[in-house]
């Protein structure tokens, strides 16, 4: 049995969110070593964990998108102190979209399939088969990572201002 939670906060054992078309949750978590079943949609989720640290998620895509240029599936920091930065497979919009967090990612790894899809390697040893190709996982990745780079880099302005 199945314990469905209706309500999650996001934290540094959030490995990934994904997408449910099952008629008891809408979103399945990934923490190391288990699954989580919540009634509450993805976006529902990242947005959710945006006010938790007293910001909107349309404020903090906004934000993004101001200093690195990115319009479309925009990487989230939910919280750059402790390193909660998480992108999206897809637009989100889409319903497969799924949001994987950053710092949990060893490496991405082409799958042995003829369409295009990949398998995350998390650093806590389990995998994730996703219908992405690598290309765009990896894109990601060098996205959230250079979110990651301009928000140090205003941290850093804004202390010598100071």
């Amino acid at each position: 049995m199945k314990d469905i939670l209706s309500h999650y906060s996001i934290h540094s054992n959030t490995m990934a969110l994904l997408p449910s078309n099952h008629k008891d949750y809408d979103t399945i978590v990934k923490e190391p070593d288990r699954d989580i079943y919540v009634k509450q949609k993805l976006l529902e989720l990242i947005k959710q964990a945006c006010l938790e640290r007293f910001a909107t998620y349309d404020g903090v895509r906004e934000a993004v998108q101001h200093y690195t240029g990115f319009k479309r599936k925009v990487p989230i920091p939910i919280n750059p102190h402790l390193n909660l930065y998480f992108f999206p497979t897809h637009a989100t919009n889409h319903f497969d979209c799924c949001w994987i967090s950053y710092y949990h990612v060893l490496r991405i790894e082409k799958s042995l399939t003829n369409h295009p899809s990949s398998t995350i390697l998390f650093k806590s040893g389990e995998r994730l088969h996703l219908d992405v190709s690598p290309y765009v996982l990896k894109k990601q990745m060098e996205r959230t990572s250079e979110c990651m780079d301009e928000y140090l880099d205003w941290q850093y302005r804004n202390a010598v201002l100071c």
